[in-house]
């Protein structure tokens, strides 16, 4: 039987969605949104202005319908036109970088058994204290000159264009996983709530809401799970509020875990390895660390010549051509590109 997990991805279309994607490259195409592969010779070629994977990413959100796929589609690349995202993550500062990336849900440096990379968000851990700091961090930091989005944003927007840039690419490199013709596009998450009361929820609410307003509007199907753990007594009538931020596909991939069932549910779905200890595993890792790399990333990173260990700090992108895997630091450091 087909693992729905697979359903609408490359190497897993039926002959409908394969229909629909090549009607969807038609419809962008006449609205010069899309262009295909322009073959010159045996050697050289121009390639296709958008990889079918990601085209597939917003025929899923819409449920393969061609007019919702469309409407989200320009919607995004004139917001990413507009708003110079690429030249915010290009631009964006190595220090700053890493002190926002606090704020925000971590890479362990891990993957579960699918190859689809983990981060933990400790919510709990976002006090008033810390979030004041940020938001003054913030006006003063730099910024894109090329954007006139917020300064807030645009560190929101690093952080999701570091994992569709680097971490989600890196991880669906490795070969070695189950199905690996289908890319790795999405992150598991486990989110840590232990201890959030109402008044810290409240204090965090718009930072929560514009992470998950700017995810589902910009940055379609890129979520595989969301574990959620820690709730305290009461929480599930703040969840009752709060789920309103998501549409009904990402709560369908929202789980809350009980102490009862922690441990088990997530050794499902992730090798005991790659579990941090604090949730039941044996990986020595915690909020605010490095990214502990698996061998097989580690070995990727090197054939990819990158040795730093466990990689470059600051805005990376993972680049593959002509068979040939590597790593290119962008950001900046001194105002100076790298």
């Amino acid at each position: 039987m087909e693992d729905t997990r697979l359903c609408g991805r490359l190497g897993h279309l039926s002959d409908e969605q394969a229909s629909a994607l090549m009607d969807f490259k038609v419809l962008l195409s006449d609205k010069q949104l899309y262009s295909p592969e322009v073959i010159i010779d045996e050697k050289k070629s121009v390639p296709a202005t958008h990889e079918d994977s990601y085209l597939l990413k917003f025929l899923r959100a819409g449920r393969f319908n061609l007019a919702a796929a469309f409407r989200q589609f320009e919607t995004t690349e004139r917001w990413r036109k507009n708003g110079g995202i690429d030249e915010i993550y290009d631009d964006f500062d190595v220090k700053e970088f890493e002190e926002t990336r606090k704020y925000y849900p971590q890479w362990t440096g891990r993957r579960d058994k699918n190859g689809v990379p983990i981060q933990v968000y400790e919510v709990g851990a976002l006090d008033s204290r810390k979030m004041n700091m940020y938001y003054q961090s913030a006006k003063s930091g730099a910024k894109s000159t090329k954007s006139t989005l917020p300064a807030t944003t645009q560190r929101l927007i690093v952080i999701a264009e570091h994992s569709t840039n680097f971490v989600v690419p890196l991880c669906s490199s490795i070969q070695t996983r189950p199905d690996p013709e289908a890319p790795i596009e999405t992150t598991v998450n486990i989110v840590d709530i232990t201890g959030l009361g109402f008044t810290q929820f409240w204090a965090l609410r718009n930072h929560l809401k514009d992470a998950s307003t700017l995810a589902q509007s910009y940055y379609p199907e890129a979520l595989e799970k969301v574990f959620v753990i820690g709730a305290p007594s009461g929480f599930m009538k703040i969840w009752d509020w709060a789920k309103g931020w998501f549409d009904a596909a990402t709560t369908s991939k929202i789980f809350f875990l009980s102490p009862d069932n922690l441990a088990s549910t997530l050794r499902e779905h992730i090798d005991v390895d790659n579990i941090p200890k604090k949730y039941g595993g044996n990986l020595d890792w915690q909020f605010g660390d490095a990214p502990d790399l698996d061998k097989e990333l580690r070995s990727a990173l090197v054939g990819a010549e990158c040795h730093d260990i466990p990689f470059t700090p600051g805005t990376l992108r993972w680049k593959e051509s002509d068979g040939k895997q590597s790593v290119i630091a962008v950001g900046t450091e001194n105002g100076k590109r790298r």
